[in-house]
């Protein structure tokens, strides 16, 4: 992941799972005096991996900021999400969820203790190394 600007207590993963929540409601309608036809906005819903882009790369590039996918001369932010803590809500079943839903999972039920390392800038700020 890269191009992140957070710390361990502040990442772009709670506003991701709001965002999408936010376009599934505004996709659907919510206004209860038209009926389910008349309602909504077509086309509006965003997924897990359109948020992320957006809170991420995607602001990056709104700002003029150089950032690709771990190149050279570009920023480098990211963290670490240990997806096999215990005391984690986070469950990952191995054998059923494929990439994007783990991917989904952590976006949305991931915390800062699940984090267990943070690189700003390319320099470690926090946690272990790997």
């Amino acid at each position: 992941m890269a191009c992140l600007r957070g710390t361990a207590m502040l990442t772009p993963l709670p506003q991701c799972a709001h965002a999408v929540t936010a376009s599934r409601m505004l996709e659907d309608g919510v206004a209860a005096e038209y009926v389910a036809s008349d309602r909504g906005v077509p086309g509006s819903r965003i997924d897990t991996v359109a948020a992320f882009h957006l809170a991420t790369k995607g602001g990056a590039d709104l700002l003029g900021i150089p950032c690709r996918l771990l190149a050279t001369e570009h920023q480098f932010d990211a963290f670490v999400v240990d997806i096999g803590r215990q005391q984690s809500s986070l469950r990952i079943w191995i054998e059923l969820d494929d990439d994007a839903r783990v991917f989904e999972k952590i976006v949305r039920l991931a915390s800062p203790t699940d984090i267990t390392s943070v690189w700003v800038s390319g320099q470690q700020v926090s946690g272990s190394s790997l």
